[in-house]
């Protein structure tokens, strides 16, 4: 009689301890469900003039990081010739709706942690950096170089280090964006900005070229950027290009460039390096030595002001 019974009792708690743990599965299994995977890739949508190019941007990966809150991207490209899909359609957000982090605002010189920013051909993101150590928050904040990411870390040491802590505030990184083409990028084409930032513009350096040549190049460079900047400003918004301001550099005339394509000069401020901590005057198209930038400027343009009928 004893055996029966317990035979019984084993069988009535192992039937209590099976539904308790399919109970338990069934929580953890709707748990694990509701939460994201920080690692999680979202897919990019193209469109292009041919449907049936599928392989159209096999030379670029596209990878979304969730960091503190926000969406963050990563453009890496293989081959930074390669053509980007002229419509990109995002699936995760709409790039012109990006919420700002609602904060206190901060101020480093005559930035502000509530104004939408582009910084244009970053070298090692230093600059990018101090803003977002400033900030707190780099979620206002897209930050882009004409370089790829690889070849940054090739030849910037702090380069790696300035871009993750971008990221993990919220930043978004672009790579291979070029000024003089960046009013028809796919992202940043949608998206008006209060401040555009393009920090000591060069053409890049060609041995035994006259001078009058060079100068034209770099005037072609800055021609190219007012007209894609000034698509992409709000209506109050500025275009800061800091520049030295002596000798060669004073020739290339950006006063009058600006004011060629429709561009007020609002304010010419003096640049003090000291005033933005851990920045650092990165060579353009490598080379990890930092330039003597001074005397310089930062010379602040913006639009005409609209006339009422």
């Amino acid at each position: 009689m004893g055996q029966i019974i317990s035979f019984i009792r084993k069988c009535l708690l192992g039937l209590f301890f099976k539904s308790i743990g399919r109970c338990w599965s069934r929580q953890s299994e709707e748990i694990s469900d509701d939460l994201e995977d920080p690692n999680e890739e979202y897919s990019l949508y193209t469109s292009s003039d041919s449907d049936s190019d599928s392989d159209s941007d096999k030379g670029s990966s596209f990878r979304f990081h969730q960091n503190v809150g926000s969406i963050c991207i990563d453009l890496v490209e293989e081959n930074k010739h390669d053509s980007i899909p002229a419509a990109c359609v995002l699936n995760v957000e709409n790039l012109e709706e990006r919420q700002l982090v609602r904060a206190p605002e901060r101020w480093i010189r005559h930035y502000c942690s509530s104004q939408r920013m582009l910084l244009v051909g970053e070298g090692d993101f230093s600059f990018s950096a101090c803003l977002a150590r400033c900030f707190g928050s780099a979620t206002n904040v897209v930050a882009t170089s004409l370089d790829s990411r690889e070849f940054l870390f090739r030849n910037y040491k702090k380069a790696k280090a300035n871009i993750h802590e971008l990221r993990t505030r919220g930043c978004m990184v672009l790579h291979g964006v070029d000024a003089t083409e960046m009013a028809n990028h796919c992202y940043l084409g949608a998206i008006k900005f209060d401040r555009i930032i393009y920090n000591f513009p060069h053409a890049g350096f060609c041995s035994d070229e006259p001078v009058e040549s060079q100068k034209r190049r770099h005037q072609l460079l800055m021609n190219c950027f007012f007209k894609n900047a000034k698509e992409m400003i709000n209506e109050s918004g500025e275009i800061h290009v800091t520049h030295k301001s002596n000798g060669f550099f004073l020739d290339w005339n950006l006063r009058g460039l600006a004011a060629a394509v429709g561009l007020r000069l609002i304010q010419e401020v003096p640049f003090n390096l000291t005033d933005f901590p851990g920045y650092r005057t990165k060579y353009g198209f490598g080379g990890d030595k930092n330039f003597y930038c001074h005397p310089s400027k930062t010379y602040i343009f913006g639009l005409f002001p609209s006339i009422s009928p």
